[in-house]
């Protein structure tokens, strides 16, 4: 039973997981930025690397939001941490841009 209800409880973590990263991707898509900042913010509170990732390159690139390259760095750095190859990546060339 215990086994039944873990499995639940993690099958239902990974839907909110994958629900705010899409619904991020989708509010991008459509040019609704200040829903995909919340979405990705969401995405990335709840521990999935790729809404820390996608804020990120929402905060390098100023696009609908204040361009902040530090809090990009510090996002990119976040998402690689949680193993995410592209926020690595990206990190390591926030560095070498002024």
């Amino acid at each position: 039973m215990k086994t039944i209800v873990g499995l639940i409880i993690a099958s239902t973590a990974t839907v909110c997981f994958a629900d705010a990263l899409s619904d991020g991707k989708m509010a991008l898509d459509q040019k609704r930025y200040l829903d995909a900042v919340s979405a990705f913010n969401l995405s990335c509170d709840q521990g999935n690397a790729k809404g820390c990732l996608n804020l990120g390159m929402m905060y390098e690139k100023g696009e609908g939001i204040a361009q902040n390259k530090y809090k990009a760095s510090t996002l990119y750095a976040q998402a690689c941490r949680a193993k995410e190859s592209l926020g690595c990546a990206n990190m390591a060339l926030s560095y070498d841009t002024p």
